[in-house]
């Protein structure tokens, strides 16, 4: 819950300071009321290069759908819906269900032609190019035409979906996409000047950087299979630990027997097993994945009694884990389940955290030794004189 709502928090905190200063813009002295039409496109320009520099497609037609009202020359501010408006949404609702496939190449290219095909069949129908004479009739005795009814059920389904796809997921890309649409909505409906819209818009361009820094940062330090903090994250965490901490290291019982036997991307679904297990009992400590198979725990603070018993509570729940694998002699699905070896030690009076870690691999391996499967503790080390 805490990670869902936190993926929210800065996209609705950044909404909130947009439409706060939207509001007293024209307070700015003379050369920023100059400057701020020109603001969308310097962020937008910003958002375009970090896309590229890393990779990430989705981001690059998201800027585009963003900048199709600034430019618009003929944008109706006042306009209660329009075309461009549910056709924005839409894609950004859609592109929060499709997978990411880099910046330049066939998928991002596909995408785009996408995009402007509804955008130029919108425009076509506006311009009266193309028209459909049933859509332009009331809908039943109201003065609402079905054309407008139609519009307002793609928006609400466009709304609905990413709403639902962040509260499932957590997802900050959904959760992003989901105020995009809500300052969207804000925008076509309550901008009574364009220095407004401007301002408006080049928030959202300021909350879309904000998520591919985010994005930097989560390919930095987060492993990308299992969903856990990484070796760098480790290193970084090892620096800043109080004077009362513990270091378990964890270890996948026969792991390359079973890649062996069942195959890499087989592994792949253990390891990501072990994972969920951490993430949901290793608490009050936090996991990270060290390499390959191997995992760690790191306890901070003075309540360190109980972390033989946390320890206890994963292997336990690893070993009653079943995981689907696919069997190649006998050809089918099978439910295996592995068992890990774990090793804990607790820092010494002076001990540096890269000598309380080799303790804890020590206790790893003397589990390993005494026939796997189970939890070990390192002795403290002697007193120097």
């Amino acid at each position: 819950m805490s990670e869902r709502l936190s993926s929210l928090l800065v996209p609705c905190f950044i909404l909130l300071v947009s439409i706060y200063a939207s509001l007293y813009v024209s307070a700015l002295p003379p050369l920023w009321f100059s400057l701020l039409p020109l603001l969308p496109f310097i962020l937008a320009g910003v958002a375009i290069f970090l896309a590229w520099h890393f990779n990430k497609g989705r981001v690059l037609i998201l800027i585009f759908l963003l900048l199709i009202p600034k430019l618009y020359g003929d944008f109706d501010q006042q306009a209660s819906l329009t075309a461009y408006l549910v056709v924005s949404c839409f894609c950004i609702a859609l592109l929060s269900f499709v997978p990411e496939r880099g910046f330049f190449n066939r998928f991002a290219i596909n995408r785009i032609l996408f995009v402007l095909m509804l955008v130029c069949w919108c425009y076509a129908i506006e311009r009266n190019w193309v028209s459909f004479a049933f859509l332009d009739r009331t809908f039943f005795s109201t003065s609402v035409s079905w054309s407008t009814i139609l519009l307002w059920c793609v928006l609400i389904i466009s709304l609905v979906a990413i709403g639902l796809a962040w509260w499932l997921s957590g997802e900050i890309f959904r959760a992003s996409g989901l105020v995009s649409i809500i300052s969207l909505l804000i925008i076509s409906h309550f901008v009574s000047s364009s220095i407004q819209f401007d301002a408006l818009l080049s928030a959202q361009f300021l909350l879309w950087i904000w998520f591919l820094l985010m994005e930097s940062h989560r390919m930095a330090y987060l492993d990308d299979m299992t969903q856990l903090p990484g070796r760098r994250a480790l290193n970084e965490q090892l620096v800043g630990l109080p004077k009362q901490y513990a270091i378990a290291m964890v270890d996948v019982d026969h792991f390359k027997s079973f890649n062996d036997t069942y195959g890499h991307d087989m592994g792949d679904k253990v390891l990501k097993s072990v994972a969920s297990v951490l993430k949901q009992y290793a608490s009050p400590g936090r996991a990270f994945r060290y390499g390959g198979e191997e995992f760690t725990i790191v306890f901070r603070g003075r309540h360190l009694g109980d972390v033989e018993n946390v320890l206890e509570l994963v292997r336990e729940n690893i070993e009653v884990r079943f995981v689907k694998v696919f069997d190649p002699k006998k050809k089918k699905e099978v439910e295996v389940n592995v068992t890990a070896s774990l090793g804990v030690a607790f820092a010494g009076q002076g001990e540096s955290p890269d000598s309380v870690l080799k303790r804890a691999d020590d206790a790893l391996y003397q589990s390993k030794k005494k026939g796997r499967n189970r939890v070990s503790t390192s002795s403290l080390p002697r007193k120097m004189p």
